[in-house]
């Protein structure tokens, strides 16, 4: 490589210069196609672990694309040094196809556990679902069920010959006159009309013996669309709810029912409304057991009518139905929203004259029955009821991060049960203190696992720390500079992970997606700057940790673990190791392109130095050693004054009197990439800082030398919130996706401990 820019230097600075910036454009492109690559391997291992075969078969083509382009970006950047990666794509692409045909003619699941929907589930699983199954792994009693999903749901009115009828109906009402009511009813009509097949029939037999398990069963079957109870629709209303389905045949018709309520007047006018009136219907359906209620209601986390520091809560006896429809008396609370609540008998409160109540009915379904008198005009909870109803709450909306409504009830036990929470649709929402979109203690990392968890801190230096989360009684966020291998090392009480270095795909945020814990990656100052036994929101959505009040969460229950459902397991394997295994996977076939890469890049040398470069200029920091520059656009004024901020604030850091290097730098105004020797060490350093998305800030860089020094280079970067890999005497490390400001302090503190390794002051 040194040799080809010797040659191509020698021909003349005009022809080389061009030619030059081609090649830096590439090795640009070839760090974005590295980003994407690593994007797609995420993604394919979440999908494999929500079995969806057609969303991965996508995902899985537009990784093998990037791949092959970075081939193709190294072999322009060599001359073609590098062909022989193309037959081992090739060969790989082909056992993945192959893997792939397998596993998507394996039996996909038609419905999955409750307690198995993860927070990135939302499509498949619905708006009602996905909160519920991540209330259950924070230890909220949400009454055990199973959710059809709602490619089952498609499937089903596909089989029965019913999409694209019930699709031109949708398309017809979304016409200006037409008549919602006579549309509704052909659609309905043809819904509850159909048969199923018998293997859906089967499935959804094993779905009510899961639940059952040999004894008696009541449930509600209600709606789960994805489009439903979400920040921008709620649909509240609009879709059915079937309780008290006590038989599999009375789930068939209940099944039934919920599907055909997506095409009922009002829910036709309200897609319409919102502007979905076109769109397919995206239906899941949640099957859960009914709650032998001594009491229930409705509770929004902030009071529509009154100031920001109260809640509203509703309370009837019996079932929830009337409290929801608002069809009977019901007492009414405003506790407290503070996390210290109220002292008892100052929370304001309006107890009602109950006349009326919902009872399971004995034959299946529901019915209505009067309340004695004597027990209508009494208080339905207790003092300490509303207080345990508060802090759940508040839980559920430091978990939700925004106001809750919450449909509960209560079991004559009184054994507290959250059947539904969803984003509360108030004029006023937002509460300071309260939301994940508030101050961050620390922002800008990566959420290697999706969701939102909150712990007590524990920091983990080394190994014998894991022994002290394990002994603490809450829920844990385990706070660690790099991530560990192994789901043994987890504790029975972890909630959630913070790194300061790492990337979605280790082996830590693989088994953290698995288990459904949310993870942050990328962090850089966590452990510095979280103690032991504080109390923080880890939220692996943003990618960010916030704090949380010890006050709302040292009650807490102890986290869930992930009840996984089977899929096509062994076909899913197979696509998981050819996608991310240790051996000849794309994984590690793209790891080797980007080595490769960054060691052609580093081999040019000072072969360009001295050549008569078209905007090079050799600058000088005060009575350090000059930097020779070559500009490919925007890095320099005319009179030489630097403008690549990115590359003044490291090459400041690194320079000095001492420090005797000979450096030169191809830079623009936000990038740059910097080669440099010293005392028989080379150092390459390419950094991309500019104003656009943090996804395209990144650091990386590539140090050869002395065993000693590269150990050095190595601990330090390892502490430094870098990703590193060491071979031999050569370290590579890479900082990626942080913001402008993160990327200039990691840019500066590079330079400063490369400084304080390679020039070291004489004591």
């Amino acid at each position: 490589m040194a040799g080809f820019f010797s040659s191509l230097f020698r021909r003349g600075g005009k022809t080389g210069f061009p030619r030059l910036k081609a090649r830096y454009h590439i090795f640009r492109v070839m760090l974005s196609d590295n980003e994407r690559s690593l994007a797609a391997i995420a993604e394919a291992d979440r999908l494999l672990h929500e079995n969806e075969a057609g969303t991965l078969a996508i995902v899985l083509e537009e990784l093998c694309e990037a791949a092959l382009e970075l081939a193709d970006g190294l072999n322009r950047l060599t001359g073609g040094g590098h062909r022989g990666i193309y037959p081992l794509l090739e060969d790989t692409r082909a056992r993945l196809s192959d893997a792939q045909e397998k596993y998507s003619r394996a039996p996909r699941g038609m419905w999955i556990a409750l307690a198995a929907v993860t927070p990135d589930m939302r499509e498949q699983a619905g708006g009602k679902a996905q909160p519920l199954g991540g209330l259950i792994r924070a230890g909220v009693n949400v009454p055990d069920g199973f959710v059809i999903l709602r490619r089952s749901c498609r499937a089903y009115l596909r089989e029965a010959k019913l999409e694209e009828r019930l699709g031109a109906i949708l398309h017809e009402a979304a016409d200006g006159g037409a008549d919602l009511e006579a549309l509704s009813k052909r659609a309905q009509a043809m819904i509850l009309a159909s048969e199923p097949a018998a293997e859906f029939l089967q499935e959804l037999g094993n779905a009510w013996e899961s639940l059952a398990r040999g004894g008696p069963l009541s449930i509600s079957v209600r709606s789960s669309a994805s489009g439903e109870d979400g920040r921008e629709h709620s649909f509240a209303g609009q879709y059915a709810s079937v309780l008290g389905v006590n038989s599999k045949e009375a789930l068939m018709r209940a099944f039934k029912e919920a599907l055909a309520s997506a095409f009922s007047p009002r829910a036709m006018a309200y897609r319409l409304k919102a502007g979905l009136g076109r769109q397919s219907v995206d239906m899941a359906v949640l099957c859960q057991r009914m709650v032998d209620a001594k009491t229930a209601g409705v509770l929004f986390t902030m009071d529509p009518m009154a100031a920001n520091d109260r809640m509203l809560l509703t309370a009837v006896p019996g079932l929830g139905e009337l409290a929801v429809s608002g069809r009977a008396p019901a007492d009414v609370y405003h506790p407290s929203r503070l996390p210290e609540g109220d002292e008892d008998g100052q929370m304001p409160r309006e107890i009602a004259v109950k006349t009326l109540r919902v009872v399971p009915a004995g034959g299946g379904g529901v019915r209505l029955e009067t309340v004695d008198e004597a027990e209508g005009g009494k208080p339905l909870l207790t003092f300490e009821q509303v207080e345990e109803l508060r802090l759940t709450a508040l839980r559920i909306e430091a978990l939700a991060g925004c106001v809750q409504d919450i449909e509960w009830s209560m079991d004559k036990d009184g054994v507290l049960w959250i059947l539904q929470a969803r984003p509360a649709h108030l004029a006023r929402t937002r509460i300071a203190g309260c939301e994940s979109g508030g101050n961050a203690l620390l922002d800008g990392g990566t959420g290697a696992s999706p969701g939102k968890a909150a712990g007590e801190v524990v920091v983990v230096r080394v190994s014998e720390d894991m022994a002290v989360a394990a002994k603490v009684q809450a829920p844990v966020v385990l706070v660690l500079r790099q991530p560990l291998a192994g789901g043994a090392a987890f504790p029975p009480n972890l909630a959630g992970i913070v790194t300061d270095m790492g990337s979605p795909l280790d082996e830590m945020a693989c088994l953290a997606r698995e288990n459904a814990i949310p993870m942050v990656t990328g962090l850089s100052l966590a452990t510095t700057t979280l103690t032991p036994g504080q109390w923080v929101l880890a939220d692996g959505d943003r990618g960010a940790v916030f704090t949380a009040d010890a006050r709302l969460w040292q009650g807490a229950p102890r986290p869930k673990r992930l009840t996984v459902s089977a899929g096509a397991a062994g076909a899913a394997e197979i696509i998981r190791s050819l996608v991310m295994g240790p051996d000849e996977s794309l994984r590690g076939l793209i790891f080797s392109i980007h080595e490769k890469a960054l060691a052609a890049h580093f081999e040019t040398g000072q072969a360009v130095c001295g050549q008569n470069i078209p905007s090079a200029r050799s600058l000088k920091n005060g009575s350090g050693p000059p930097l020779f520059i070559i500009d490919l656009g925007g890095a320099l004024a005319p009179g030489s004054a630097l403008l690549c901020e990115p590359l003044a604030v490291f090459w400041d850091a690194l320079s000095g009197p001492e420090a005797a290097v000979d450096a030169y730098a191809l830079a623009t105004r936000d990038s740059f990439t910097l080669h440099a020797r010293t005392n028989s060490c080379a150092l390459m350093v390419d950094a991309a800082c500019g104003e656009a998305s943090a996804w395209e800030n990144s650091i990386h860089t590539r140090f050869t030398g002395e065993d000693q020094k590269v150990a050095l280079v190595e601990e330090t970067l390892r502490g430094g919130g870098f990703a590193v890999n060491r071979q031999a005497r050569t370290v590579s490390a890479d900082f990626m996706r942080g913001t402008r400001d993160r990327a200039l302090q990691q840019l500066e503190k590079l330079g400063c401990s490369l400084r304080a390794i390679l020039f070291p002051t004489p004591s």
